[in-house]
């Protein structure tokens, strides 16, 4: 118990090391800019060792996404039993946006070392795990299963992607004012678009 509690505290500080070397190297010299070999030398790890930590540099830069995936599920269950499954996404949506709002230096980083790769990364690896609990909470709540009901992907997806749209509107504004209204107005155009489309009438 001892000898695996100690293996479990050099693995989280080695993690850490790898994750404050590589931030404070974006920071001074750019993502683009930084290499594997410089981030590894900078947390005094080698090269493989940051590799059995993460497969990119993306990844390192992300390195806190699952915690805060647990994070949002955590909330979504907290939720009412009696609330639409849909309205609780919105709901913890909103509170999500006005944390962001908080995280002045990460988001001041991520501005400054935007790239197309750094987005894509995000668009397709980060947003596609966050759909995934998103959509097994719906399901949870439904009573039904992810791949046998088109519902919980589905709103997932509309609220990810309605909340990334607001994300990147907030951030090319300068971040002038507060995330939670650009989400607001994101949302109701979301609700606008949905309104105005008739529900199709079952095949006979």
């Amino acid at each position: 118990m001892g000898t695996a509690g100690l293996r479990e505290r050099h693995v989280a500080r080695t993690r850490d090391a790898i994750i404050s070397a590589a931030l404070t190297l974006f920071e001074e010299r750019g993502f683009s800019a930084t290499t594997v070999d410089e981030i590894a030398a900078r947390a005094d790890v080698a090269p493989r060792t940051f590799f059995r930590y993460f497969p990119t540099k993306e990844a390192v830069l992300f390195a806190r996404a699952a915690d805060d995936r647990q994070r949002i599920a955590d909330s979504l269950a907290a939720r009412p039993l009696t609330e639409h499954p849909f309205a609780s996404l919105t709901v913890v949506a909103s509170a999500i946006a006005a944390e962001m709002e908080k995280d002045e230096k990460d988001i001041r980083l991520l501005q400054k070392i935007s790239t197309e790769k750094v987005w894509a990364y995000q668009r397709t690896q980060l947003d596609e795990e966050m759909v995934e609990t998103l959509a097994a909470f719906v399901a949870e709540r439904l009573g039904v299963q992810v791949d046998g009901d088109p519902r919980p992907r589905v709103w997932a997806g509309v609220v990810m992607t309605t909340y990334r749209i607001a994300f990147h509107l907030w951030l090319g504004g300068g971040r002038k004012g507060r995330l939670g209204p650009e989400l607001d107005a994101a949302l109701a155009a979301m609700v606008e678009a949905c309104a105005a489309v008739e529900p199709a009438r079952p095949r006979r």
